[in-house]
């Protein structure tokens, strides 16, 4: 009975070392063919994925490992995704209105710079049209003060009440007196009044 129980198992580690050495040989057999086609630039994983979906049964097995592999933050990621490009998206929008309102501002600020520039020109031509219009003036006063008074009054008593004063109360006090006493009493009274107001106003 022993020395069955002992052939029994010296068949069984026999059996055992058989198979232990045909499994190796497989697994280094098949770990060389992986090699040597990763080097032919042959994806194994793509192949074996086609070849098991030729085959119903290891497609199933091999369907069901993979949903078990998909990670179920996966889509948590995805949604990320999804969200960061929205977000992308609105920044540009937002980016592109706020170009387009510094370029309206810019236009605005150009427009506005032109105005100051046009009116500063306006300014300088009406101080260069006063200059002339103050020196024509006073031509006008020298006139007054070189003809005599005698043909001065005439004139004066002819003009409107407000050149005639202008033109009286730029005139020296001795050539206004002589000019006032060829006047018409009404008119040199007049004149008197109004060249008073004038100075008392001042």
């Amino acid at each position: 009975m022993k020395k069955i129980d002992e052939t029994e198992h010296v068949e069984s580690n026999k059996v055992q070392v058989i198979l232990f050495s045909v499994l190796i040989f497989l697994l280094f057999t098949l770990l060389v063919l992986v090699i040597l086609l990763s080097f032919t630039g042959t994806n194994v994983f793509e192949k074996s994925k086609e070849l098991s979906e030729k085959i119903p049964f290891v497609s199933q097995l091999l369907d069901k490992s993979d949903e078990k592999i998909q990670d179920p933050s996966n889509k948590d990621i995805q949604a990320k995704v999804v969200g960061l490009e929205t977000e992308i998206t609105n920044r540009q929008a937002e980016i592109k209105k706020l170009e387009s309102l510094i370029d309206s501002r810019d236009k605005k600020l150009e427009r506005i710079e032109l105005e100051k520039q046009q009116l500063e020109m306006e300014i300088e031509e009406l101080r260069e049209a006063q200059e002339i219009n103050n020196r024509a003036f006073q031509d006008i006063v020298k006139t007054y003060e070189t003809i005599s008074p005698k043909k001065s009054a005439p004139i004066i008593s002819k003009m409107g009440d407000e050149e005639a004063l202008k033109i009286l109360s730029s005139i020296k006090t001795d050539k206004l007196a002589a000019i006032l006493e060829q006047l018409t009493p009404d008119d040199a009274a007049r004149f008197t009044k109004l060249l008073a107001t004038k100075s008392s106003a001042d």
